[in-house]
């Protein structure tokens, strides 16, 4: 490329962003300047001004002088971006939190007294309260940020929401066979919760979709498969054969994973719309998890959290010798919690057996 040609538009496309990026200075007298704001006190407006291509002057521009100041839409647009970094969604992690972070500072050093500076500042400082807490252990949920000691003293019932708030999540998403299979696991670790209760109305209807579509999709895989094949006979003979070989992979890889998730005992499986065996295997159990939630679902105890923090208060403040250690621990496992919380429940007592020992 000629050399005066592309410093041609190395300069247009500069200038071009430095128009973008220029805040417009409206004066009292009616005329418009064009600048990059650089500082701000009570007196004035410390500005950069392009002069031609090379040169660049500061200038400083009394508040009294200036009507109004109408920053760039490029700053405007970063500023929108920040203001929804807070209020943060629950469960969020160290490196978004990080990630947030970066976002904010950048921006900051990029444009330190930008009329949005203060909004951003109030940002990042919300952002860097909670990131810390988030480092400490603590969780972000309905709002509220729960302490690490808060969240162990009431582990199952904490477990238990955080696993749903994700599973909602998928739903949202659209992501329903991997919100159905989350939820099956939620419901063998946490069926004694009142979060599984309140999960019940939301993935009856998940299941319900789910039959139906299964059962459209039983319903016309005649008429597909026909449309399939007649879009086959249409085709060229060698189209046609890469066509076919192409099917026949897919069908073949489709039953290889379905045996694999058959044998993983998911059973949610993944459906082959092709394949009439597959399809009516996916809808068999659809409705037999239809019959389920029209059953007595809802009549499921809701008492695990409870019994989770009264053992662990038990285990924590009772004597190591006393017989309500034992029978705490042991209403935890006829609850049917899950072994780790055991696990926690005994960890706890022997940690005080331990420190009763005579050195």
């Amino acid at each position: 490329m000629n050399f005066r040609f592309f410093s041609a538009i190395v300069f247009i496309c500069f200038a071009a962003a430095c128009r973008l990026n220029a805040d417009v200075f409206v004066m009292k007298s009616g005329a418009q300047i064009e600048g990059l704001l650089l500082g701000e006190d009570a007196a004035g407006y410390r500005v950069e001004v392009r002069v031609s291509a090379g040169i660049k002057d500061e200038r400083v521009l009394a508040k009294e002088d200036v009507l109004e100041v109408r920053h760039s839409e490029a700053v405007n647009e970063g500023l929108a971006r920040i203001l929804k970094f807070v209020p943060t969604p629950d469960l969020l992690g160290e490196r978004d939190y990080d990630r947030r972070i970066r976002e904010v500072e950048q921006y900051l050093n990029a444009l330190p007294t930008d009329a949005g500076s203060d909004q951003a500042r109030e940002v990042l400082a919300a952002l860097k309260l909670e990131a810390n807490e988030v480092l400490a252990g603590a969780v972000k949920m309905n709002g509220k940020m729960v302490s690490a000691d808060d969240f162990h003293r009431d582990a199952y019932d904490m477990d238990a929401r955080v696993a749903g708030i994700r599973i909602r999540r998928l739903v949202d998403a659209g992501e329903y066979i991997r919100a159905l299979r989350t939820f099956e696991m939620h419901e063998r670790d946490f069926a004694n919760s009142e979060a599984y209760r309140a999960l019940i109305p939301l993935m009856r209807k998940v299941v319900n979709a789910r039959a139906l579509e299964l059962d459209e999709m039983l319903a016309t895989l005649d008429r597909r498969l026909k449309e399939r094949e007649t879009g086959l006979q249409r085709m060229s003979a060698l189209a046609r054969r890469d066509a076919q070989l192409a099917i026949a992979g897919e069908a073949a890889e489709l039953a290889a994973l379905g045996k694999a998730e058959v044998d993983a005992k998911l059973g949610w499986i993944t459906v082959d719309p092709y394949s009439k065996v597959s399809i009516e295997q996916g809808l068999a159990f659809a409705r037999r998890q239809e019959e389920r939630f029209a059953a007595s679902r809802t009549q499921n105890s809701a008492e695990g959290g409870r019994i989770y923090r009264d053992a662990l208060r038990v285990v924590r403040s009772a004597d190591i010798k006393s017989p309500l250690v034992a029978a705490a621990i042991q209403a935890a496992k006829e609850a049917k919690l899950p072994e780790r919380y055991i696990a926690v429940l005994q960890a706890e007592a022997n940690a005080k057996s331990e420190s009763k020992k005579p050195k």
